[in-house]
């Protein structure tokens, strides 16, 4: 049986024709490593996933596993990890393509830099420009006077995201939709935290890649297109979540010191939010109640007849 270099690992969740579209950058220009790709569908309705299955019965390497209950993008990963074989995990979303030899440059990067557990790709949107690719995570003086004032205290040690960077470059937090780590880093440290639902989970695990002196790079040779938004629909529950996984990530990695003056810098930005944002009243009353876990939209998924299927 042949070694597996890569695991490409993605979700499905009603949206089988961004997963194809995927799937055939994949196999279009991975060519100098070996890979197998493992697709979870998180509970999609039966005709999406009956369309996914189609298109898959004559792929090879590909594993379809049909989760049955929408248990979100770390748990989602986590079930495709269970299934992984590769001495690197690629996540990368759905509603992305592969542009060049994506895997294939990010793992020459790792294997040269045995201190480097996690890299990302470039990603351009589809007006061919330059998009965010990493970031910094959460700092209160982005909360008190914005991303410009906190850019210009951290360049030093990491880079703007507005910069355009021609070289691979550490960076604090990489993009969710495209996350490339040695395997045996990320089972190091436990993985995804699965208590994040559907945001917040690249900070949370890079800030534990760092925490483990290990780094994060950017490595701009990669490239990835990234559509945005491909299987999900942004609305006052959306912008709560995220809020909620906000909350879960303050209380997990300040003191509580820090918790506070940041919940505090949150609290008058969603304030004069309510004046001028469509459902402002209703976030900053969410917030008042402490955008509490039950309000998650994990506990409003519905379990499928269904039970796991590995095809």
């Amino acid at each position: 049986m042949k070694q597996i270099e890569v695991s490409f690992i993605t979700i499905n969740y009603n949206s089988s024709q961004y997963t194809a579209e995927l799937i055939n950058s994949i196999l279009s220009n991975t060519d100098s490593v070996s890979y197998e790709i493992i697709v979870v569908d998180n509970a999609s309705e039966d005709k999406d996933f009956l369309r996914l299955k189609e298109f898959l019965k004559d792929k090879n390497d590909v594993t379809l596993i049909r989760n049955s209950i929408n248990s979100g993008f770390s748990s989602g990963n986590m079930l495709g990890v269970n299934h992984a074989s590769g001495q690197y995990y690629f996540f990368v979303n759905n509603d992305c393509k592969l542009l060049n030899n994506t895997a294939g440059v990010l793992k020459e990067y790792l294997d040269s830099n045995a201190e480097v557990a996690l890299a990302t790709a470039q990603i351009v949107d589809a007006n061919n420009n330059y998009s965010s690719s990493h970031k910094q995570f959460p700092h209160l003086l982005k909360q008190l006077f914005g991303n410009s004032v906190q850019r210009k205290f951290s360049r030093i040690k990491f880079p703007s995201n507005r910069v355009t960077l021609d070289k691979p470059t550490q960076v604090e937090v990489v993009s969710g939709s495209c996350m490339f780590f040695n395997a045996d880093a990320f089972c190091d440290i436990g993985g995804f935290d699965t208590a994040f639902f559907l945001y917040c989970e690249e900070e949370d695990i890079a800030k534990r890649i760092w925490e483990s002196d290990r780094k994060v790079f950017f490595i701009p040779e990669a490239q990835i297109f990234h559509e945005a938004g491909g299987s999900t629909e942004q609305g006052f529950l959306m912008q709560q979540e995220f809020y909620i996984s906000y909350y879960h990530l303050l209380n997990k990695h300040y003191n509580r010191t820090g918790r506070i003056l940041l919940k505090i810098a949150l609290f008058f930005k969603l304030f004069f939010r309510m004046f001028k944002k469509k459902m402002g009243v209703r976030m900053f009353l969410s917030m008042l109640s402490g955008f509490p876990q039950k309000n998650s939209l994990r506990y409003s998924q519905k379990i499928k007849k269904h039970h796991e299927e590995v095809v």
